[in-house]
């Protein structure tokens, strides 16, 4: 089908600036099951599967397991099973599943289609049911998310909750070092030198993880690129700008210069993912790349801590913006033999108080919280974003770009800058080379 042309919105905005989104170049068509096909309801007892990325902790610390017991109280006769797979690599299993006809009956997703594990091009390849005809699966979706989740009036998948992405920080760590929250880029610089005097070093990052790489760039870029130009991704897509010509080339040379400053944990090219947060919780580093969620699970798991989040700042205090997105969601597989029990669980999912209780044991942000504008209590060094957020707040880049490849490219170029084998330069041309390629 012809891909959707509408330009980008860059803002996940308030209940008041609602008007303000514009539709998001997605093709979220030509999957799927046709709308009107009969689902049979199953009334005996019926097992079905839910897979989602591994949450630290282990499946006892999986926020879904509450959601999961709330359905079985209402529906006694259906049991739902957990299937967890590494966080990095969740997109790709599922993949690998659906492909091989052997995937689970709901599984976890993410807005867009600008990584592996996006919606949309799950449904163009006719992986996902289609959602359309269901009046609740509409309702869950904000007006102010319609740009991330709608194309040509499909609906593939129902967003869950709402994940900041931000820094995880021991603030035992700062407190022994003498540091506050830096409020520049300059002064993240000059902080990185002060740990590394000490004998630690401000950042942990996990360098051999593509996606921990480009969470990274996507917070720097967040205070460099979009707080400078918040449409710049309506004028990449129509060709008034490129990677290579823009600010995105001060992301990289940021992340040079953290690298030349000492800001990155020795190892840090050949580190993986499963080391980031044992070293941020074991004071090892001041701070860790990650969605704000997790640090309820580092309180929950070390007692005698004090861990918050913070955002990572721009050239300037005035710049510094949040990266806030309903990004987490879950779909349903097209070709799963229980599409009638998966769809109940996920219009279970999109009643309004079940998300609320979804976030909260996610420790994120509830999609119906972020459309009111209001502050999450447990995140109250975000509550000048939250309280600005047409202001303050953007959507996560990649959930708007084409084709996951530019976040490819992004991710492991970032890895060439670690070890020296590339340059800002290098991986701009392939990003672009990437997002040209379309849909």
């Amino acid at each position: 089908m012809k891909k959707a042309t509408s330009p980008a919105g860059r803002r996940f905005v308030s209940a008041a600036a609602l008007a303000s989104v514009t539709a998001l170049a997605l093709s979220a068509c030509g999957g799927g099951d046709a709308a009107s096909e009969p689902i049979v309801e199953e009334t005996g007892p019926v097992e079905i599967t839910l897979a989602t990325p591994a949450y630290t902790g282990g499946g006892a610390g999986n926020p879904y397991l509450a959601l999961m017991e709330a359905f079985k109280a209402e529906n006694p006769n259906v049991t739902v099973k957990l299937v967890e797979s590494p966080a990095d690599q969740h997109g790709q299993t599922m993949r690998t599943q659906l492909q091989a006809g052997n995937a689970p009956d709901l599984f976890y997703v993410t807005a867009g289609r600008g990584n592996n594990q996006s919606f949309a091009s799950l449904a163009e390849a006719g992986y996902l049911h289609e959602l359309t005809d269901q009046k609740w699966a509409a309702d869950a979706i904000p007006e102010s998310a319609k740009n991330l989740y709608v194309d040509d009036e499909k609906i593939f998948a129902v967003p869950a909750d709402l994940a900041p992405i931000t820094q995880l920080q021991n603030k035992g760590v700062l407190k022994e070092l003498g540091l506050e929250q830096a409020a520049t880029l300059d002064e993240v610089v000059e902080q990185c030198k002060t740990a590394r005097a000490a004998g630690k070093s401000l950042f942990a990052v996990a360098g051999t993880s593509g996606a921990n790489m480009g969470l990274q760039a996507m917070q720097l870029a967040a205070g460099i690129v979009y707080a400078e130009d918040p449409q710049w991704d309506t004028k990449r897509e129509k060709k008034e700008t490129t990677f290579a010509d823009s600010d995105w080339k001060k992301v990289l040379e940021q992340i040079v210069e953290f690298k030349d400053a000492g800001c990155y944990q020795d190892g840090a090219a050949g580190a993986g993912f499963d080391q980031l947060f044992p070293s941020v919780a074991q004071g090892k580093v001041a701070a860790v790349f990650a969605p704000a969620g997790a640090v309820a699970a580092l309180r929950g798991q070390v007692k005698d801590g004090s861990f918050d989040v913070a955002v990572v700042p721009g050239e300037t205090a005035a710049d510094t913006r949040l990266i806030a997105s309903p990004g987490n969601a879950l779909a349903v597989n097209a070709a799963g033999k229980h599409k009638g029990t998966a769809l109940k669980f996920l219009e279970f999912l999109a009643k309004p108080a079940n998300q609320d209780a979804l976030a909260k044991a996610n420790g994120n942000v509830s999609v119906t919280a972020a459309v009111s504008g209001t502050v999450p209590s447990q995140f109250p060094t975000l509550e000048p974003f939250f309280s600005e957020p047409d202001k303050k707040i953007v959507t996560q880049p990649n959930y708007l770009w084409p084709n996951s490849g530019v976040y490819d490219s992004l991710g492991t170029g970032i890895q060439g800058l670690l070890t020296g084998q590339a340059t800002p330069d290098q991986v701009l041309k392939t990003m672009d080379e990437q997002y040209n390629r379309g849909a």
